[in-house]
């Protein structure tokens, strides 16, 4: 016998209930949402779905702007550094101007255990920091950009004076894509090594 022919002979076996009045009854108890209850609850659904992407490409975005920060405020550090770290080596420094410095230092070769003399350049014009490279008393190779998107003019500050420096200042004002204020970096070296100035 099948189960629903069997529950239907209970109910109506049961004194003083009709099948149709129970019926009534239990379908009332599982009403569902009316269509002016799905067309107020689907536009305020939508409001609020539309609220967390928002805030999430609102944390996305910024994630993204804090990222590329961080990465360029490293790679302009290491520029930075080398650069500081070349000049304080400098055994014959020549205050060029305030973007160019130019002198004869140690620098190690890559896969060399030792450091030898070599005339290095930092030439910063036109928004990039170049370094040149030659041998001492030769001709500069190739330039390299340590440092890009530079945006001041004036980068190097001689003390006490441009002619007899004994130390250097350096400032450098870097934009970040997609930023509107540049990263600020202060840095500078003592010529400790200098023998004499050109």
């Amino acid at each position: 016998m099948d189960a629903r022919f069997t529950t239907a002979m209970d109910i109506s076996s049961r004194p003083g209930r009709s099948v149709g009045s129970a019926l009534v009854r239990r379908l009332a108890g599982e009403r569902g949402m009316s269509l002016v209850e799905l067309l107020v609850v689907i536009p305020m659904m939508a409001v609020v779905l539309l609220g967390i992407y928002a805030l999430y490409n609102v944390g996305a975005k910024g994630q993204r702007q804090n990222n590329t920060r961080v990465t360029t405020l490293l790679r302009e550090q290491n520029g930075l550094e080398r650069m500081t770290r070349e000049m304080r080596q400098a055994i014959s420094f020549t205050p060029v101007s305030s973007q160019v410095l130019d002198a004869v230092t140690y620098v190690r070769q890559p896969g060399a255990d030792t450091s030898t003399q070599r005339h290095v350049r930092y030439e910063c014009v036109s928004g990039t920091c170049t370094r040149f490279e030659g041998t001492v008393g030769g001709a500069l190779g190739a330039g390299e950009t340590v440092i890009s998107g530079l945006q001041n003019a004036d980068v190097f500050f001689f003390e006490p004076d441009n002619v007899n420096p004994t130390y250097v200042a350096v400032k450098l004002e870097v934009s970040v894509r997609d930023a509107s204020n540049p990263i600020v970096l202060d840095g500078g070296f003592e010529l400790r090594n200098q023998t004499s100035t050109g």
